[in-house]
């Protein structure tokens, strides 16, 4: 086990110490009813409006509360079905100027539709605020819950109980459409898009934003997978340490995991369904995007072939959600050909057992999940039963010693005991795993300020192929 703190290049030291100073379990006594009771809450209120076309009666029908407000006037629900229309338009845009026919738009250089896209997205995403008098009056619901029951839920499953290795399989034949470049400075951005493989629910297709150094051949790749409700391109966010990353000589993919970003729902925000629909939405999503980051692993090695090298390492890094979605990759993905496995990964705030999150998890709890479930007559029993195809497997798919684990001791999202369970039932290495005194919010943070978990898993990673 690791608790020291080596502290790498990632931020400056201004940054550090106001890092450092978040990332405490403070933090996260105030954060997770922040998300629990306020920004999920404000989200659902603001992707009801998207669709409303200004009418409250399809406002309230949309949100499903039935509840009458005075706090949230017309003009407001106007306003965000107007951002929204502007949103898609400048989005129309840029979908035409990246991957549409170029000599269709001479005009429209990729740079430009990217600022406007990006402009109109925070506005968009920032309407959410106006929405705080009305659940100030009279709480917004956390989300639109139409949890399926098990028979529902079998339907789509079931045959997955007798072949949950098989069942996670990848098509790596799926081609995979890539936009043409943006360049800010030395950084140089591209999308990629693919067809979502089959049996998911309601699926866009399959989404990545592909970031590179301008004039350099990436030595390997990083796959960043979000949590829950993160849709950190749309507000324009670029994170250090993915610029550290980068200089690390790596190539950084963040993949938009399903109902997240330009594949949310409409009247939906983004992660809805996962949490709306209790234990299908989980199945879905996980079957899903498991499978599709088997298939963008396979892609960015199948790049490097085509730069005219050899196929490099692959690191998954996975925070929270997306912590679970890697494990489960990490779990079944033992009989996918070689260029769909990782070389190595890091687990930030993971959890060994559904359950763990369903029931005792604090976010699922101040948001009335485990009362839903139990409405839809689901128990800690059927969950269970289930849930051998989200938790953790006997053992990974890779070597343990290329595997890293960040744990907050304070963790009450995904419970720190589950994640303490994970790390023994797959004898991870005493030098790859630390314990802090965190939160869930605040050890993700925290990876910024004290980033030898990351250190430690890029070391890992080139080390796999003598690098």
């Amino acid at each position: 086990m690791n608790d020291g703190a080596v502290h790498i290049a990632v931020l400056s030291p201004v940054e550090r110490s106001l890092v450092s100073f978040i990332s405490r379990p403070w933090f996260d006594r105030v954060a997770t009813p922040a998300v629990a009771r306020l920004f999920f809450p404000l989200s659902a209120a603001w992707a009801a409006a998207s669709v409303s076309g200004g009418d409250p009666d399809r406002f309230r029908a949309n949100l499903d509360d039935g509840q009458s407000r005075r706090a949230v006037p017309a003009g407001l629900l106007r306003l965000t079905a107007q951002a929204g229309e502007r949103y898609a338009q400048a989005l129309s845009r840029w979908e035409e100027g990246l991957f549409g026919d170029i000599d269709a738009n001479p005009g429209d250089q990729p740079a430009r539709l990217e600022r406007v896209r990006l402009r109109h997205a925070r506005a968009f995403m920032g309407m959410r605020a106006g929405f705080l008098p009305g659940h100030l009056e009279r709480s917004f619901p956390a989300a639109r819950f139409a949890v399926e029951d098990e028979e529902v839920v079998s339907l789509r499953h079931r045959p997955r109980l007798s072949d949950p290795d098989g069942g996670f399989q990848p098509d790596l034949d799926t081609p995979v459409m890539e936009s043409r470049a943006v360049r800010a400075g030395t950084t140089e951005f591209r999308w990629l898009r693919f067809d979502a493989p089959m049996g998911g629910k309601d699926l866009h297709p399959a989404e990545a934003r592909v970031i590179e150094r301008v004039g350099s051949t990436a030595k390997a790749t990083v796959l960043f997978l979000h949590g829950i409700g993160m849709e950190t391109e749309q507000w324009g966010e670029h994170p250090a340490i993915a610029n550290w990353v980068l200089d690390q000589g790596f190539r950084v993919i963040e993949p938009h995991g399903p109902w997240h970003t330009r594949r949310a729902l409409p009247g939906r925000y983004g992660g809805e369904p996962i949490l709306g629909r209790g234990v299908g939405g989980l199945l879905d999503y996980s079957w899903t995007h498991v499978r599709e980051v088997g298939r963008l692993i396979a892609w960015a090695r199948a790049r490097d072939v085509a730069a005219g090298g050899e196929p490099g390492p692959v690191l998954l890094v996975g925070t929270s959600l997306g912590a679970l979605t890697a494990m489960q990759l990490l779990s079944w993905a033992g009989s996918w050909p070689v260029q769909a496995r990782p070389d190595s990964a890091l687990l930030i705030a993971p959890a060994a057992s559904l359950v763990d999150v369903a029931f005792r998890g604090s976010l699922t709890g101040q948001m009335g999940v485990p009362d839903r479930l139990k409405a839809a007559g689901w128990t800690e029993d059927t969950v269970s039963h289930w849930a051998r195809l989200l938790d953790a497997a006997d053992a990974p798919c890779i070597a343990p010693n290329r595997i890293c684990v960040a744990l907050g001791t304070m963790d009450e999202i995904t419970p720190f005991t589950s994640g303490r369970d994970l790390v023994r039932r797959w004898d991870i290495p005493a030098g790859n795993w630390w314990t802090r005194e965190q939160g869930h919010f605040s050890v993700g943070l925290g990876i910024a300020a004290q980033p030898d978990p990351l250190q430690q898993a890029v070391a890992v990673t080139l080390e796999a192929v003598g690098q």
